[in-house]
């Protein structure tokens, strides 16, 4: 048998169970880390601590610009489609395309941005 990777398989329940542990403990506490194992099922605490850190590390190259923002659909079409095209995979070119590199154009960047919410639409 092969000798396991550092990066173990996350199914979609765990990955929904940590976003959740993440927002529920904050960074604070002093025993984060076993909190957020124990939400998690079938993690380890070493296991949930290395995924925090592929999540770092994927926030701060998005946030420098080096890991490229995927492009969606503009219409409602392609909206039942899964973030990473259903491959359960993080990173790399969704569209297969070599040439394609995912970077919006400024338009496109602007118009994500969205309009912030009135005080009577968050009521």
């Amino acid at each position: 048998m092969e000798e396991e990777s550092c990066v173990s398989l996350w199914t979609r329940e765990q990955e929904k169970a940590f976003e959740n542990a993440l927002a529920t403990h904050p960074e604070d506490c002093s025993d984060r880390w076993e909190k957020i194992a124990a939400d998690v099922p079938g993690k380890t605490i070493e296991e949930v601590k290395d995924h925090y850190e592929l999540l770092v590390q994927d926030i701060n190259g998005i946030e420098s610009g080096r890991i490229p923002l995927p492009c969606y659909p503009s219409s409602s079409e392609g909206g039942d489609l899964a973030i990473d095209g259903g491959n359960g995979k993080k990173g790399g070119n969704p569209h297969g395309d070599p040439g394609h590199t995912g970077k919006a154009s400024k338009s496109d960047q602007e118009r994500r941005k969205g309009i912030a919410w009135t005080e009577d639409e968050h009521r």
